[in-house]
């Protein structure tokens, strides 16, 4: 994986205290999530980050949502073997 962390937009839905990013903007691409194949999450106290790994089908990303401050990173980017 290719680290990356940087700050990007993500649309993503709340519904029934589940998260799931559906889009995001990185480097000017709008990149659509296909599938969200694992999230977990790290607690530090009452702050929680939302780990996502999601892939549009050709590529895999690691996007991180921080509830404290309530933003998203793209952490990484993996582009062979997906």
């Amino acid at each position: 994986m290719t680290e990356i962390d940087e700050p990007v937009v993500v649309v993503a839905t709340f519904y029934q205290g589940r998260i799931r990013p559906v889009k995001f903007k990185w480097k000017g691409r709008l990149i659509h999530v296909k599938k969200v194949t694992y999230h977990w999450i790290q607690k530090d106290g009452l702050k929680e980050i939302h780990f996502f790994s999601v892939t549009d089908g050709k590529t895999l990303y690691s996007l991180a949502y921080d509830t404290d401050t309530i933003s998203w990173h793209l952490q990484a980017v993996e582009t062979e073997g997906v």
